[in-house]
């Protein structure tokens, strides 16, 4: 059964920005949106980008090794990595969402 886990505090990811963390067997990558948090898995599900390492625009993080566009809200890919990478490597397939709570400073995700 799927619980909440204590990954971060607020304090940790500030507004507009993202960060990594690892917790048991999976690397969760958090985004504060307006202060609004998100989280999803870590690794593009594509080619092992790390996704911290790449830029998040408007409610978009673009993966730094093929350039697919994962909505963080979601976790839905918006856009992949365009036909040559795909037809050699595969599409980009949708990552992992967490559902995420924020209860006194603290960031809980249900793993």
């Amino acid at each position: 059964m799927a619980e909440y886990t204590e990954l971060c505090s607020t304090e940790d990811v500030p507004e507009g920005e993202m960060r990594s963390f690892t917790t048991g067997n999976n690397e969760i990558l958090v985004v504060n949106l307006k202060g609004e948090f998100y989280a999803l898995d870590a690794i593009c599900n594509h080619m092992g980008g790390k996704l911290v390492k790449g830029r998040l625009k408007d409610n978009l993080v673009i993966c730094p090794v093929h350039r697919c566009r994962y909505d963080v809200t979601s976790g839905k890919v918006k856009r992949g990595a365009g036909f040559l990478v795909e037809s050699f490597s595969g599409k980009c397939g949708d990552q992992k969402a967490y559902e995420v709570k924020v209860e006194d400073g603290k960031v809980y995700v249900k793993i």
